[in-house]
């Protein structure tokens, strides 16, 4: 059996990859020869860990690149009353998404605030594991 080979440039490849990696996971980098894959992801708060380790089960055509980033999705219809991230700039937000206006060029997200609601520029639904990593 052959060992499958992501090709960054192809868009199923690239879904394909991060659907297997796990969630924690934010960037996938590449070391010195190709066989050195080295997978980023954040600690839990409080932790002194290191944030990277080397994976030897993936096979990537990488082309040029030296890295790739997972890609945030920003939040749809269907995560609206779910428990979401909301950002603008750098500060962040944890609450439920009450509303998206897309009314604008860009969408915008409300997050739940009693009657009335906080907008912010960037949404998305917070992983089964940053979930559990916030109980």
């Amino acid at each position: 059996m052959t060992q499958r080979i992501f090709d960054i440039l192809s868009e199923k490849d690239y879904t394909d990859l991060w659907d297997i990696v796990p969630d924690k996971v934010y960037k996938i980098a590449r070391g010195i020869c190709d066989s050195d894959i080295r997978l980023w992801y954040n600690t839990p708060r409080g932790k002194t860990s290191a944030n990277c380790y080397l994976c030897d089960f993936l096979k990537i055509n990488w082309h040029d690149k030296k890295e790739i980033i997972r890609p945030k999705s920003e939040a749809t219809e269907a995560d609206i009353g779910k428990l979401c991230k909301f950002w603008t700039g750098k500060d962040y937000a944890i609450g439920i998404l009450k509303e998206i206006c897309a009314d604008s060029d860009v969408d915008i997200y409300c997050m739940e605030n009693g009657k009335s609601g906080i907008w912010f520029i960037h949404c998305r639904r917070l992983t089964k594991q940053e979930i559990e990593e916030l109980i």
